[in-house]
């Protein structure tokens, strides 16, 4: 440095002090220079040094002139204070646009624990919250105590989080040993990116280890202040080399900046009349009368120097804004591309990325580097199944099965890692306690870092995501109520119930109107029977008549034993027959009756059409439908309990659901201590199981007696859970995007539902018909028997009645008797067929000559109680 300040050949004084790191020296250094009488300093150092210094004598008014400090918060103390390079905020703003140039996205930084690396923190934090297109997945300090800092944590954690763009804002003294340490990580290989700040861009010799340089910076990409060299740069070089032979290297940038500072500083001073600096360091209070003059001559001069031409504006910030990107190439930094506040970035050549590779890295990591995972799981199938018998490791992936564990198997091989199970004590998904807000089951043990990720189907809401992340979802889910259905206690007359009352009711009504409609129309028609037998009363004429005999009376006992027509039992049996589908033996000979008959017959055909069609429907639909049509509708009856698991996701969202009734039926529902407990309280009938669809749904596949109520609510989405800011969830969710978009999950579940259930509930084997559900329809054959009983007691009675009359008995008497006789000579009938006949004069019975022949006593006696008998039932 001093031969530097020997050949600018000053008109000014120039004193020239070094300093350690020390405060004290520094603090010592500076008392040294205030009471030397300077009216200028010009510094060369860190930030932190600079932010002292100017502070410092910014209480006694007189300028800083800073060569190489670059933070943004140099002004924070004093306003004396002019700098020769752009300010970090300018710095940070070059370098989101080179990272938007090569789309990269995802950033971490390592910084130094000092003033230069948190303020530059700070600057990078705003320009991306701005810019509002980039992650920051971490942000890594070192400490800055010694030379060799062990940065060997956060590189770990570099390494870990899969980041594979780096950003170093740090000094330049401790470079060298971090990027040894990544090397042997494995942080400088081709897919990774390094962007160094100007502390080492600057200053490459920083890296340099005995002069020579490692391999591994092939491919460091930096940014620097542009520093140029003018035309006079080679006079220059020429004379520095003839006053300090073998000399070439000490012409760095920051070495002819700070020759450009003392020739600026020169410049301005010159002609300036200024007060005389008595000052000293225990005087607090005393502030130097000229310092403002001076630095308002640092801030008005313009100056030409070997590295270009040099202004500052009012502020005292340099004038030119502008950054070299570099490209470490060799043993140096290449410029490769520029930077400038009005124009923006350009690159002006082709980089070189680690690894001496020209192919530009992604910038996103595509594998977890054969990492091993810790797996948080549940057994719930058709997901996770239980562990296989004969499991020794529970922890052991291949002692499970389900579609969650093939997709981690696939997803382990596409991303490069291993992994076990673990499954939490309490064997809970995760609920959060309202009081202490403690999590509990797998929520929890990925909190407390027992687990990496969760690998069930974990349903996602506002209270877990509050906490976790979720991935990309494998599925969509929803709330469903399942029942027991009622179907087995159906009433055992459902025969009649395709038709309301009223509709039966109407159809009687109609039977007995058409019938007696049919009558009177059979009665009054003059193409009836009876208008026959009127009109063959008034025009016959009989020539075959004997006895004196009319010839209408001939011609009407002929129609009469041909057709005796329709009377109101004939119409009444003719008209309810059509109701099953038969008609009775006579039918209608009027056209008005005929007509009468097709219209009911028409509308029988309907009728029985519809009941068929609604039958039908009940036998293969009813069954599934319960006596709750929505969810809501369990508050307002008393027939069926429900119930949810307790912390489990159906529980967290009817609670926090808006509306009053959700909450009800979550704060009343009875809380079942597992799935498994839910699932069997609901088949054993009477209980209402709320849970996840389609968990829910395949835990019944093949179960034709539960049925839902009402439709599915509240959907939500089914993912895997993970770590706030886990350092795979990208790559989680690019691999489930896929597979999801291909159609895998979907095809794994409906294996997986098809091997548990391989025969749906079909509408045609919907429904087994028991004895118990069929019991009505057997009932109308006893009830038709009895009524044919009754009828036939009935017509027993009555012919009985008939013999008190004829025979003066007793009705008991005659009933008895006529039951005997016909008990007696129905026997006797069906031992021997005989036909008789009975003579019209005499009114004997006797056989019929063609079925007679010999009898025996006995015989006769037989043949004379049954003429009796035959003649009293004539009578």
């Amino acid at each position: 440095m001093d031969n530097i300040i020997s050949v600018a050949n000053m008109t000014t004084e120039v004193v020239w002090m070094t300093y350690d790191d020390e405060l004290r020296n520094m603090s010592n250094t500076a008392c040294s220079m205030l009471e030397s009488g300077v009216a200028v300093v010009l510094h060369r150092g860190p930030s932190d040094d600079a932010i002292m210094y100017s502070g410092y004598f910014g209480i006694f008014h007189i300028p800083v002139m800073t060569v190489s400090a670059s933070s943004s918060q140099l002004r924070r103390k004093t306003t004396s204070l002019v700098t020769m390079v752009p300010s970090d905020k300018y710095q940070t703003a070059a370098i989101i646009d080179l990272l938007r140039y090569y789309k990269w996205s995802e950033v971490s930084i390592l910084s130094s624990n000092d003033e230069y690396g948190i303020n530059a923190i700070v600057d990078l934090q705003t320009r991306f919250l701005t810019d509002g297109n980039f992650e920051v997945k971490n942000i890594l300090i070192f400490d800055t105590y010694n030379d060799t800092p062990d940065v060997g944590d956060q590189l770990d954690t570099l390494w870990n989080s899969l980041d594979r763009v780096i950003i170093y804002f740090g000094s330049s003294k401790h470079i060298r040993v971090i990027l040894e340490q990544a090397k042997s990580v494995g942080l400088l290989e081709q897919e990774f990116a390094w962007i160094v700040s100007d502390a080492v861009a600057a200053n490459v010799g920083a890296l340099a280890y005995n002069g020579s340089y490692m391999s591994y910076y092939e491919g460091l990409i930096g940014i620097r202040p542009k520093i140029s060299r003018s035309a006079m740069y080679d006079d220059f070089k020429d004379e520095y080399v003839k006053s300090v032979p073998h000399s070439d290297d000490h012409l760095t940038d920051y070495n002819l900046l700070t020759y450009d500072g003392l020739k600026f500083i020169d410049k301005a001073l010159t002609g300036l009349t200024l007060a005389d600096q008595n000052l000293v360091c225990d005087s607090s209070k005393g502030q130097w009368s000229s310092g403002d003059h001076v630095l308002d001559a640092l801030t008005s001069t313009e100056h030409d120097g070997i590295t270009g031409p040099i202004a500052f504006t009012e502020e005292g910030e340099v004038e030119d804004i502008s950054y070299d990107i570099v490209n470490f190439v060799g043993k140096t930094f290449v410029p490769v591309g520029a930077w400038n506040l009005k124009t923006g970035l350009e690159m002006i050549s082709t980089v070189k990325f680690l690894g001496n590779k020209s192919t530009q890295p992604t910038g996103v990591a595509n594998e977890l580097n054969g990492m091993h995972l810790r797996l948080g799981i549940i057994p719930e199938m058709p997901f996770i199944s239980e562990p296989s018998l004969g499991c020794e490791d529970i922890s052991d992936p291949s002692c499970y099965t389900g579609m969650n564990v093939e997709i981690v198997s696939m997803m382990s091989q596409e991303l490069n890692f291993t992994y076990n199970f673990i499954m939490p004590e309490d064997m809970k998904f995760g609920g959060k306690n309202a009081t202490t807000g403690e999590w509990n089951g797998l929520i929890r043990d990925l909190l407390d870092n027992k687990t990496d990720m969760i690998v069930v189907a974990l349903s996602n809401n506002a209270v877990r995501k509050a906490d976790i992340d979720f991935s990309f979802p494998i599925m969509d889910g929803g709330l469903g109520a399942l029942v027991k259905s009622d179907s087995e206690g159906r009433d055992m007359f459902f025969f009649l119930r395709p038709f309301d009352s009223t509709v039966w009711g109407a159809i009687i009504v109609g039977c007995a109107l058409v019938t007696s409609m049919t009558y009177i129309f059979s009665k009054l028609s003059p193409y009836g029977v009876n208008g026959s037998l009127l009109y063959a009363q008034n025009t016959c004429k009989c020539e075959d008549c004997e006895g004196g005999g009319k010839e209408s009376d001939c011609r009407v006992e002929r129609l009469e034993e041909k057709n005796n027509g329709l009377d109101i039992r004939e119409s009444l049996w003719l008209i309810s027959a059509r109701l099953v589908g038969q008609t009775g033996e006579m039918l209608p000979k009027s056209p008005a009756g005929r007509i009468m008959i097709f219209t009911w017959w028409f509308f029988i055909l309907l009728i029985i059409t519809m009941y068929t069609a609604n039958m039908t429907a009940f036998l293969t639909i009813s069954y599934s439908i319960s006596d709750l049509n929505h969810p809501l509708e369990l508050l307002s009856q008393d027939k069926y309990e429900w119930g949810v698991v307790d912390s489990r996701n159906p529980e967290l969202l009817l609670a926090s659901n808006q509306n009053p009734d959700y909450y009800r039926i979550a704060s009343e529902a009875i809380k079942v201590k597992s799935y498994g407990e839910g699932l069997e309280r609901m088949r054993a009938g009477g209980f209402v199981f709320i849970d996840e669809i389609p968990g829910i749904n395949y835990a019944t596949k093949g179960e034709c007696d539960i049925v839902q109520i009402g439709e599915t609510f509240q959907p939500f989405e089914l993912a895997f859970g993970l770590r706030k800011n886990s350092p795979f969830k990208n790559l989680v969710d690019t691999f489930l995007l896929g597979i999801r978009e291909k159609g895998t999950i979907s095809n794994l579940y409906e294996a997986y539902e098809n091997q548990k259930a391989s025969k749906p509930c079909n509408a045609g084997d919907s429904l087994t018909m028991y004895f118990s559900s069929l019991s009505g329809v057997f009932w109308i054959i006893p009830m038709g028997m009895a009524a044919a009983l009754i009828c036939l007691l009935g017509e027993y009675v009555y012919v009985a009645i008939k013999d008190t009359r004829t025979n003066k008995l007793g009705l008991s008497v005659a009933l008895g008797k006529r039951l005997t006789k016909h008990c007696r000579n129905s026997r006797v009938i069906r031992q021997k067929r005989v036909t008789f006949v009975e003579n019209p004069i005499t009114k004997d019975i006797t056989p019929s000559p063609e079925t007679s022949s010999p009898q025996s006593q006995d015989e006769k006696d037989v043949d004379s109680n049954l003429r009796i008998s035959i003649r009293e039932s004539l009578s």
